[in-house]
């Protein structure tokens, strides 16, 4: 009886145990085909692009001059106003002086007096030289004439120089322009009081412009001098170089200051017009990527790359200007590396992941 339940009992464990063998394998089986997300992939790359970078700022004349006198006096005329061109030796305006009138009447009596005594103390040294010649003077009549004579003389010259320096102030009564351009700023007007150093009138030449513009201190190591530039004023572009670059910012911040000479001009171009200015540099290699790939989280960028162990791997990296072929990365991805374009569902960090360009 119990070789019988033993035989019975030996064909029911061999099926429990080839049911248990078939159960472990099934699950063998499942934990390695674990589900991956299809993801498409582009491979880092540098790009090579045209540098241009734009710049805004105004013409300005080369030259800027303020118009000032020596003279006090008062303003009789004022012959032009602002905006109007000018020639250089033009007449601007003219200072009516009563002071300067009254001091050149008056040293030029002092000179018809002085003229008048030496004309007279030569006719006596004359007369006096020779008669001591004749032995009929005496050699101190000759010393005091000689004394005299040079006296005379001396203060002949002074009047003179008087006069002259008076007449070269007088000069400043009538201001004229010094070169060909444009009144751009009048500081007084006809009947007003001019006195010495005070600012009247700034010219400033068409003949020499510029283009000055203002540089943020990260760009500023892109200027050379001599650098072409395109400026675009209105409608028009012009050619231009860069002519100066002031190295200080002491007067304008986090800004510094650059001269772009104007090397073709036309009529239409005046002082204190907006110009665009176009700085052409040679060619660089950048990191561009498709603005599709770029993911935001708060204040931070990031990027999808897949790491060693086959995850999606969020990458945060600064990003740069935008371009027609994509954005371009400052840090954070090297040429060489992979990220993801493209997936068949939404992407996380640590996702397991399968690259496949059929999606």
């Amino acid at each position: 009886m119990n070789r019988m339940k033993n035989k019975l009992r030996l064909p029911f464990m061999l099926l429990v145990t080839a049911g248990i063998l078939a159960s472990c394998g099934k699950n063998e089986v499942e934990v390695g085909k674990e589900a991956r997300l299809k993801v498409a992939v582009k491979e880092v790359s540098l790009i090579t692009q045209s540098s241009k970078r734009q710049f805004s700022g105004k013409v300005v004349a080369d030259d800027k001059l303020i118009l000032s006198t020596k003279l006090q006096g008062q303003v009789k005329q004022l012959l032009v106003d602002e905006g109007d061109k000018v020639r250089k030796g033009q007449l601007l305006l003219t200072i009516k002086s009563n002071e300067l009138d009254a001091r050149l009447a008056s040293t030029g009596s002092s000179l018809k007096e002085a003229q008048s005594s030496l004309q007279n103390i030569i006719k006596n040294y004359s007369r006096i030289s020779k008669l001591f010649e004749k032995g009929s003077a005496t050699q101190k009549e000759m010393d005091d004439i000689t004394a005299g004579r040079d006296a005379a003389t001396a203060r002949t010259q002074s009047v003179e120089g008087a006069i002259l320096e008076l007449e070269e102030l007088l000069t400043y009564a009538s201001l004229t322009s010094p070169i060909n351009g444009f009144v751009s700023q009048k500081f007084i007007n006809p009947g007003a009081m001019a006195t010495p150093g005070s600012p009247l009138i700034a010219i400033e030449s068409l003949e020499e412009l510029k283009v000055d513009i203002n540089v943020p201190e990260f760009e500023i190591g892109t200027f050379t001098e001599g650098d072409p530039v395109e400026v675009h004023i209105g409608t028009e572009s012009f050619s231009g170089q860069v002519n100066k670059i002031i190295p200080s910012s002491e007067f304008s911040g986090p800004q510094f200051k650059v001269s772009v000479k104007l090397l073709t001009t036309n009529e239409g171009l005046k002082p204190g017009m907006f110009a665009r200015v176009s700085l052409l540099k040679e060619t660089e290699s950048k990191i561009l990527v498709p603005i599709t790939s770029i993911y935001q989280r708060g204040q931070l960028t990031g990027i999808f790359t897949v790491s060693t162990q086959g995850e999606a791997l969020l990458r945060w990296v600064r990003t740069g200007k935008e371009f027609a072929e994509g954005v371009e990365i400052l840090s954070g991805l090297v040429a060489g590396e992979k990220y993801i374009v493209a997936s068949e569902s939404k992407l996380y960090d640590g996702i397991k992941v399968e690259i496949s360009n059929n999606i």
